[in-house]
This record gives C-alpha cells, structure tokens and sequence, in this order.
C-alpha cells in the first residue's frame, strides 16, 4: 500500500516554524511587559517606605527636603515606566496579532492535512475492496 503524503508539508512545516518564532517573540514582547510593571511596583513601594519612614523624622528639614526631592524623581521615573509600558502593551498586541495569524496559516494546512489524508484513507479501503473482490471472484470462476 502507497504510503500517505502531503504535497504541501513543507509549507506547512514552515508555517508551523514561524508560528513557534512568533510565539517566541511575544514570550519576549510579554517578559518586557512584566519586567516594567515589576519596577513600577518597585517605584511604589520605595516611595511607601519613604514615606512611612519620612512620616518618623519631620523635625529634620534637611531630610524632609531630600525626601521630596526623592518623590519628583519617583514620579518622573514613574511617568517614564509608564510611556514604556504603554508602547510595550503595543508591540505586545501586534505579536499576538502576528501569532493568531500565524496558527490561522498553520490550521488551515492542517485542516487541509486532514482531509487529504481522509481521502487517502477512503481510496486505499477502495481499493482493498476492489482486491478483495477480484479474489474472491477468481476463486469462484
């Protein structure tokens, strides 16, 4: 019996290819999205105990002022994460759209697949059929 085929599997293996790089990409577009809202919550949690400790030395002014001086550096460090992690979500949402794409590309060939071989699959239990027959039939004559 002739073995099954795809005439279309290095398409498809390469489809499948992309798909596992794009999928990598957002892995990495995803990380990046983590890692500055990782450092955001660093920012606020630095400022919580700076607070809580500055909230302890108000009769020193000199710290008060450092103090304050800290918090404008945490929210412009803030206002930065914060543009990052905007333009971070986009490329993010642009490699989910280059991976739902990419699986779409890669299930219609395998769909196609499937049918392909469903067909292979009937033609073959014809043909056995039609031996079959043929020698059953030569036994009989």
């Amino acid at each position: 019996m002739k073995k099954f085929s795809f005439s279309m599997q290095k398409i498809l293996d390469l489809r499948e290819f992309e798909q596992k790089e794009a999928e990598a990409e957002l892995g990495k577009a995803n990380a990046e999205v983590a890692r500055i809202q990782r450092e955001l919550e660093a920012v606020a949690k630095s400022r919580a105990s700076v607070t809580k400790d500055c909230d302890s030395c108000l009769e020193n002014f000199s710290f008060y002022a450092q103090t304050e001086k800290y918090f404008i550096f945490l929210e412009q460090k803030q206002e930065s994460l914060l543009k990052e992690l905007a333009q971070a979500e986009l490329v993010a949402e642009e490699k989910r759209a280059v991976v739902r794409k990419a699986m779409q590309n890669v299930k219609v060939l395998e769909k196609l697949k499937e049918n392909k071989f469903a067909q292979w699959k009937k033609d073959r239990l014809q043909e056995e059929e039609l031996a079959v027959d043929d020698v059953v039939s030569a036994a009989y004559n």
